[in-house]
Parts: structure tokens; C-alpha cells; sequence
């Protein structure tokens, strides 16, 4: 992977529509979508060409719902490097959408040494809202995953813990950084994804107009 990979990076509590914004994004053209999370599922499942080693390493973190650590980034590397590999990618004319990675600083250090993060989209959503979303989501109503099995009381309340103690510094982190911009999305309950992803696009084009 080309050090040259330009890339927007969604930063957002569960439920605040990263999936379905950087879905949207990439359907409009000029976008690659990476979710990290998608892309660990389907690693857990065997889809990724993991080693049987790595394969049951990525299940036993799903399972826990933690973070990735940070002497497994090889893991995350891999996975990024055959998602770019997949199929052709014009660093000229598209950028890199990442959801889910980098999810704190020393995850963010160790990729920059590959992609340049060069705009940062902070879909903001409260406590109230997130778990309102997230309702939403085991509906199936809007774009989001459905039928998801880390959508419990419980796992959504480690995730925003997690979310707060870890995520969030690292936006601090990127706007201590020269060339980043941070934009910010205010997330409602109700907040369409399509409406979000809107918001994103027109940000990311004033950011560089």
C-alpha cells in the first residue's frame, strides 16, 4: 500500500450511522469504504484468508467486544492491505473512507506510516441518542446493521466506555495535527443516514473547496 493513500476518517459512538454514511459515501463516487468492523466479521467467518491462528484470534475479540491491542495491528494492517488489494484504487481520484480504524492514538501512529488521514468526520451523538439509535437498529428500520449480536444493553454500554476513554482522545490527537481538519455532524435519534451522509459530503467539499 502506497504511503500516498489519502483517507477520511469517521469517528462516532455505536449507532451514530458510520456504516451507512461511509456506505453512502462510497455509492456516490470518489470514495472507498473500509469498515473495520464488517471487515473483522467476516475474518471471524473465515472470508479473509486469516490464518487459522489469526481467524480464532479475531473471534475471541469479537466475542469480548474489545479493542484491537496494539501488538495486533498486524492483524488490522492485513486486512487494510488486501481490502485496497481487492480491487483497482486510484489514490488521484479517490480517498479512503475509514470506520473503525484507527480507534485511538497508537493505532492512528502506526497507520500513518501508510495513509495520510487528512480530514477527520465526528458524527456526535449523546448517551440518550445512541441508545435510541441503536433500538432503532435491532428494528431493522434505516441503513444500519441489522440482527447484530453486540447490540445488548450491555455490549453498547462497554463500547460507549470504551468510546470515552480511548476514541475520543484521539480526536484531540488529530487536531493537534498540521494538514487534518475535524469537522463535526450532529447525530439526532431520528437522524435519516442518508441525511448524515449528505452533511458529511457537503463538509468534506468546504473542507476542501
Amino acid at each position: 500500500m502506497a504511503p500516498a493513500v489519502r483517507a477520511v476518517l469517521l469517528v462516532g459512538p455505536t449507532g451514530s450511522g458510520k456504516s451507512p454514511v461511509g456506505a453512502l459515501l462510497e455509492r456516490r463516487g470518489g470514495f472507498r469504504h473500509f469498515d473495520f468492523g464488517a471487515e473483522l466479521r467476516a475474518a471471524a467467518a473465515g472470508r479473509r484468508g486469516l490464518s487459522p491462528a489469526d481467524t480464532a484470534f479475531v473471534r475471541s475479540l469479537l466475542a469480548t467486544h474489545a479493542l484491537l491491542p496494539d501488538d495486533r495491528f498486524d492483524v488490522a494492517r492485513e486486512l487494510l492491505d488486501a481490502f485496497l488489494a481487492a480491487s483497482p484504487f486510484d489514490p488521484a481520484r479517490e480517498r479512503l473512507v475509514l470506520n473503525g480504524l484507527p480507534r485511538h492514538v497508537a493505532q492512528a501512529q502506526a497507520l500513518a506510516r501508510t495513509v495520510r488521514v487528512d480530514a477527520v468526520v465526528v458524527l456526535e451523538a449523546d448517551a440518550a441518542t445512541v441508545a435510541a439509535r441503536v433500538a432503532r437498529r435491532r428494528r431493522g428500520e434505516g441503513l444500519d446493521h441489522a440482527g447484530r449480536d453486540d447490540d445488548s444493553p450491555e455490549a453498547v454500554a462497554r463500547k460507549l466506555a470504551i468510546y470515552t476513554e480511548r476514541t475520543r482522545s484521539l480526536i484531540a490527537w488529530y487536531e493537534a495535527q498540521e494538514g487534518v481538519r475535524v469537522v463535526r455532524v450532529h447525530v439526532g435519534a431520528a437522524t435519516p443516514e442518508t441525511e448524515l451522509a449528505e452533511q458529511v459530503a457537503a463538509a468534506l467539499a468546504d473542507a476542501h473547496a
